[in-house]
């Protein structure tokens, strides 16, 4: 009887996992039909002098601080999470089970930090967008080639996607990292 209340919690997990993944898929599929048209390249040398010129007139040293702390957090909850890993593949069934599901937690927390850095982010400069509309849509533009009144024009949700993969952008992470 207990192994049938084990196998159907297992299936439940399991089927409650597929549905997060169809639904979270079906999320990106829209994100991408969104950002159709809207390929942003990579950072170059001359885009530093632009990032440092909205950085200064948003005074947002602060926020990029959060960041970086928030990263190193990160950073030690992943390290957490491989030793965890480890100790698992010495433990039984049982204890196997109450170990991923720590590393489980560890990666959800690292992730909803992570998503709730970029939302911030995002919205600070979206909040404070009157203040460098003109140099943000350039920036945009010059990064996605398209001209500032395209993106001036753009819709709101996307404008705000655009905004976020600006933020998520690998290079800008290092950039200012070595800035700050």
């Amino acid at each position: 009887m207990s192994e049938k209340v084990a196998q159907l919690t297992t299936e439940q997990m399991e089927a409650e996992k597929k549905a997060l993944e169809i639904k979270k898929a079906e999320k990106n599929t829209k994100i991408k039909e969104r950002l159709v048209g809207y390929k942003m390249r990579e950072l170059q040398a001359n885009d530093i002098f632009k990032i440092i010129e909205i950085v200064n007139i948003l005074n947002v040293t602060e926020l990029v601080t959060d960041f970086l702390k928030q990263k190193d957090a990160a950073k030690i909850q992943t390290q957490k999470a491989q030793g965890l890993a480890l100790i698992a593949s010495n433990k039984d069934e049982a204890q196997k089970e109450t170990v991923t599901n720590q590393i489980k937690s560890i990666q959800e927390d690292i992730s909803a930090q992570s998503f709730e850095f970029v939302a911030n982010a995002a919205k600070f400069v979206l909040s404070h967008s009157n203040e460098i509309k003109a140099e943000l849509n350039g920036f945009l533009a010059d990064l996605t080639g398209k001209t500032p009144e395209e993106i001036g024009e753009t819709n709101i949700v996307t404008y705000s996607l655009l905004v976020k993969d600006f933020f998520l952008k690998p290079e800008l992470k290092e950039v200012l990292e070595l800035l700050f």
